[in-house]
């Protein structure tokens, strides 16, 4: 999974921002999870995304359009065999810069130094972006997801 900044928030007063989001084939996205005052749109370029908002599953196509609204728990994957591509609209907070923070600089360097999340150092730096962003984690809702869409991790 990687993403790619469209539009930043400090070009529109923080009105809105973008990313565009590519998933692979089978593949869990992030660990359900809320969000304290982000409300999420997402329009699917290509594949299926498949949704969970609170208890509710969607399958959402591409040319599709998905609302994630704040405070709800919620996820995404890709279920299918083909590639996963959509844009992700997000309101009134810099949100693009928690992913790039968490995708192209605390990623690299867990991999770099051969660390898990739960390594003190990563763990740390995620847990300050979390709480910057009003990001709170539901880990353990994560390992059912994966084993009913046999999806890799």
């Amino acid at each position: 999974m990687d993403i790619r900044t469209i539009i930043h928030a400090n070009k529109t007063a923080k009105q809105i921002s973008n990313v565009e989001v590519a998933v692979a084939p089978k593949q869990m996205g992030p660990s359900p999870h809320l969000h304290d005052d982000l409300d999420e749109l997402m329009y699917v370029l290509e594949g299926t995304a498949t949704v969970m908002i609170g208890e509710k599953i969607y399958e959402v196509e591409a040319g599709g359009w998905n609302f994630r609204p704040r405070r709800i728990v919620h996820s995404f994957w890709n279920a299918s065999d083909r590639p996963l591509r959509f844009i992700d609209c997000f309101f009134n907070q810099n949100f693009e810069d928690y992913l790039e923070e968490l995708f192209h600089r605390i990623i690299p360097d867990m991999i770099k130094n051969n660390l898990t999340p739960a390594a003190p150092a990563i763990a740390n730096r995620i847990a300050v972006l979390d709480k910057k962003f009003g990001v709170t984690w539901f880990h353990d809702q994560r390992q059912a997801i994966i084993d009913r869409y046999k999806l890799r991790s």
